[in-house]
């Protein structure tokens, strides 16, 4: 009898092809799988970036669990699971949102406007007020803007290396 190893992997159902061939790459055979119609963390394509090839774990109230086994006499196994666990491990943080801070800083435009249209009915402290406001919306704006790009040169660093370990993985299995 041959000695196997296996794993249960949950998924958002549009997702459920796309895994299967992703462990399929490192010598995972789909053994079966159950479809969840209850609340539970799944792998699923984040929207905002519809056309990236990396993924994230969120929670779903419809889900399906995968289970996959692997052979333990697989050829090279043991650089198999290497290159796995870094594939698996590689970060992709969601970037910050930038809806709050454009609603500040417009805002505080708006009321810059009111505030320059009442000037001679004491709008002078709307104004220094709506200065104060753009002020901080800015700073904050600013911030995540930031940290989005941050996050998004993560994301694009993961990707190139997850592209690469696929291409170390592809040398092996030939």
């Amino acid at each position: 009898m041959e000695r196997t190893e296996s794993t249960v992997v949950q998924v958002s159902p549009d997702y459920e092809n796309s895994k299967i061939k992703e462990m399929e790459m490192f010598g995972w055979n789909l053994q079966g799988r159950q479809e969840i119609h209850e609340k539970g963390e799944a792998y699923g394509r984040p929207s905002y970036l519809s056309n990236s090839t990396y993924v994230v774990k969120t929670t779903v109230k419809h889900y399906v669990k995968l289970h996959f086994i692997r052979s333990l006499s697989l050829p090279n196994l043991d650089k198999i699971k290497q290159i796995e666990s870094e594939y698996f491990s590689l970060q992709f943080p969601t970037p910050p949102s930038l809806t709050w801070p454009v609603i500040i800083f417009g805002m505080g435009i708006l009321s810059l406007f009111g505030g320059l249209i009442n000037i001679r009915s004491g709008g002078l402290m709307l104004i220094l007020g709506s200065i104060l406001y753009l002020a901080v919306g800015g700073f904050w704006l600013n911030s995540r803007i930031k940290k989005r790009k941050v996050a998004m040169e993560k994301c694009a660093q993961s990707a190139r290396r997850m592209n690469e370990l696929k291409s170390q993985l592809q040398a092996l299995l030939i």
